[in-house]
């Protein structure tokens, strides 16, 4: 049985992301067996910032309702106060007051910006330029019973495969240290179910498959 992915225009928004992720993986995966009491501790500590980002996730959530309900108080004070600022100075100010606390609080809960990109992320935007220069539907990346046949004729074992990474969108396999990324949707035969049972099977005790699917 065989299964063909005929290689098409690759999507940048899924590609960085989850690509990144299988890197970050693949890295914890090999510093996991090399290091295991060292991991042993990370995953405690892990487990407790989990528990402390959950309390403040929930603190962000609560200032910002509070934000938006002092924001409310303050320009329903405000507003009239400036048709009239000598008679109502009083509620101009608090108006103001409430206002600006309001805002602070909303602020405060909004979710923290955008992460600086690591350098998985830098690895996989070089990698995506690279395959940009792939010319749709011309090249083919093929899975036979007895090898995988990649492009430029480059054909390998399954046993010189190190790891196998199924994302939302992406199959990733890193076999010599090297990777080949495959869309789902550029599979033309079968289907992607069929695909990573036949892939599940082909691992025995050759190479790892990692189930990156969001939960």
């Amino acid at each position: 049985m065989e299964f063909e992915f005929v290689l098409s225009k690759y999507n940048y928004e899924s590609f960085i992301p989850q690509v990144s992720k299988a890197l970050e993986k693949r890295t914890e995966l090999i510093s996991r067996k090399r290091y295991p009491k060292m991991w042993k501790y990370i995953d405690s500590l892990s487990s407790r910032d989990k528990a402390k980002e959950e309390k403040l996730k929930k603190r962000r959530k609560r200032y910002k309702v509070y934000g938006i309900f002092l924001i409310l108080i303050g320009l329903f004070l405000l507003i009239p106060s400036l048709m009239k600022p000598e008679e109502l100075l009083m509620p101009l100010f608090t108006g103001a007051f409430a206002t600006g606390l309001g805002l602070l609080y909303f602020l405060y809960g909004r979710n923290r910006g955008k992460e600086k990109p690591t350098s998985f992320n830098k690895a996989a935007i070089k990698l995506f330029n690279e395959y940009e220069k792939i010319p749709s539907g011309e090249v083919k990346v093929t899975f036979t019973d007895d090898k995988v046949r990649l492009a430029e004729d480059v054909s390998i074992d399954y046993s010189e495969i190190n790891n196998f990474f199924i994302t939302e969108d992406l199959i990733i396999v890193i076999w010599r240290e090297k990777i080949t990324v495959l869309q789902k949707k550029d599979l033309a035969t079968c289907n992607v179910e069929a695909f990573t049972d036949f892939i599940t099977r082909k691992s025995q005790d050759l190479f790892e498959v990692v189930d990156l699917m969001p939960n």
